[in-house]
């Protein structure tokens, strides 16, 4: 299951760029985060080890392009979770668009992925939009 959702924001991308590309950042925008670190430099292949909603976590950097995009993916028990987050600049404005998604990686899981598809939109339209309508606002300095 997976959906994207973008928003355009009152900023250039280069005023965006340090919420999104630096994961310290990320609970300033996306509340289900804390205490986000990285191994070594952001890039591809980077770890990152943080709390989602107060649980440990980890992911690994899928792909990193300095100012333009980053994707995440975690392995969980029975499920494959990834998240990509790009910018496009448009002049003094910049879409901003937030995929996430999952996949479960065994039989059981599957099966409750198939029941839970019907309730895509609180599992993932909401959280997608409430993140980014978060950005923008701490973005454009509401």
């Amino acid at each position: 299951m997976e959906h994207s959702e973008s928003i355009t924001i009152d900023a250039q991308s280069s005023a965006i760029w340090p919420l999104v590309g630096d994961v310290a950042a990320w609970p300033k925008w996306i509340k289900d985060i804390s205490d986000v670190e990285t191994t070594g430099q952001l890039n591809t292949g980077s770890e990152l080890v943080y709390k989602f909603r107060g649980r440990p976590a980890r992911a690994t950097v899928d792909h990193y392009e300095e100012g333009r995009s980053i994707g995440i993916g975690a392995k969980e028990k029975s499920w494959n979770f990834v998240e990509t987050i790009s910018l496009a600049p448009q002049g003094d404005q910049t879409e901003v668009t937030f995929a996430m998604g999952f996949e479960p990686t065994k039989g059981w899981a599957k099966a409750m992925g198939t029941l839970l598809s019907p309730f895509k939109g609180p599992l993932l339209v909401k959280p997608l939009q409430r993140e980014l309508q978060a950005l923008k606002q701490v973005a454009e300095g509401e």
